[in-house]
């Protein structure tokens, strides 16, 4: 469970970042793009882990 809310923070981290660096005027604005995409693709691979890997188990009758 700890997994899924740490995968919706990096996810939503990440799309703040590569929003907020739409409006930044430097040279270093796409290496911050990159880091929020990344942080966002991270995110993304982190929610689904709880719905694979739950602990309930089907019994077949």
């Amino acid at each position: 469970m700890r997994k899924r809310y740490l995968g919706i923070t990096l996810v939503i981290l990440g799309a703040l970042i590569m929003i907020v660096s739409l409006t930044i005027e430097s040279d270093h604005e796409r290496y911050i793009r990159i880091f929020g995409g990344s942080m966002f693709f991270m995110g993304t691979l982190l929610i689904p882990d709880y719905f694979v890997s739950s602990n309930k188990k089907t019994e077949n009758k």
